[in-house]
């Protein structure tokens, strides 16, 4: 069964034309990552699949449950991390009592509640914290607060919108950690929004990207970066670089194209990264040049430019 399925969906606020027509699917097992710039529209399609906006035209199933008829229903199916994260739990209450208020108001039983409570400060090393009054927290406290409440039902979806926003490194690290043995060894489905592209990587087996309210593309992470043509970037600094010699470079058998991103480097895409790598050196040293020179392979960041060129 597809746990999220979203076809054509569209939503106005006022005159603007937030979402144009995305379409989404995503199964158990699985992490979907929207990428996409601000203001793009990841967010909305979000909150819409979250029940916390209405669309205005298109078609949502919840694990097989119409979003239009069986709303109680799918509220019941996942866990939700929004990015307002102060107004996500009781400021007075301690880390431990908000989480068993809404456990309770998921069903749970209490000792139920308190042994996953248990359970979720014992991966999140968060036991000296659970005692604390809410409104006590750091930003980054409360966001794993917020996360603790998503998961603590277990359910089989959960929505994460700018999920490690304001956590330190460490915190992030464990927070994905946990995200990916929640979804690869449970098969449970995640649909995670991020601006963090190294998050991306570590944790998504598809992408969507996300442009002006429309799907622009979607893929695996490989798929997505194979369609761009090359096989890596080698990159030279532009300030130790003449012109004749980068035009030298451009029209190399081995060089696809050129890219002008980086303050400091020029990027040219390769076919093949030893080929590409070995004949811009002989370039370099035939021209006399001497310029710090590296490769790398294909990242996100190359997709989303790629693909989203206005938003770079």
């Amino acid at each position: 069964m597809i746990t999220v399925l979203a076809q054509d969906v569209h939503k106005w606020f006022g005159k603007t034309h937030a979402l144009r027509g995305v379409s989404l699917e995503v199964r158990p097992g699985e992490v979907l990552a929207l990428l996409g710039p601000n203001g793009a529209g990841k967010t909305t399609l979000v909150k819409i699949l979250a029940t916390l906006l209405t669309k205005d035209s298109g078609h949502v199933e919840i694990m097989g449950h119409d979003l239009d008829v069986h709303v109680g229903t799918i509220r019941q199916m996942f866990g939700y991390v929004g990015q307002d994260t102060d107004r996500s739990a009781y400021a007075r209450l301690t880390v431990a009592e908000n989480l068993e208020f809404f456990g309770a108001l998921r069903g749970l039983p209490r000792a139920v509640s308190r042994e996953r409570i248990e359970g979720l400060a014992r991966s999140f090393d968060f036991h000296e914290n659970l005692h604390k009054p809410f409104m006590h927290l750091s930003g980054g406290q409360k966001q794993t607060v917020v996360a603790m409440r998503a998961l603590l039902h277990d359910p089989p979806l959960i929505y994460l919108d700018e999920p490690t926003r304001g956590l330190d490194p460490i915190a992030a690290a464990r927070l994905r950690a946990y995200l990916k043995s929640f979804v690869y060894e449970k098969g449970k489905s995640l649909l995670l929004t991020s601006h963090i592209l190294s998050e991306v990587e570590d944790l998504a087996t598809r992408v969507a990207l996300i442009h002006q309210g429309r799907t622009v593309a979607a893929g695996d992470p490989h798929e997505l970066k194979s369609a761009l043509g090359a096989a890596g970037y080698v990159e030279v600094r532009k300030d130790r670089l003449p012109a004749s010699v980068r035009e030298r470079i451009l029209q190399l058998d081995q060089v696809t194209s050129g890219v002008d991103r980086d303050p400091l480097w020029i990027a040219f895409a390769v076919d093949d990264g030893l080929a590409g790598s070995q004949a811009i050196l002989h370039v370099l040293k035939a021209s006399g040049v001497t310029a710090p020179f590296r490769y790398r392979d294909v990242s996100l960041e190359d997709v989303f430019a790629h693909f989203i060129p206005s938003a770079v």
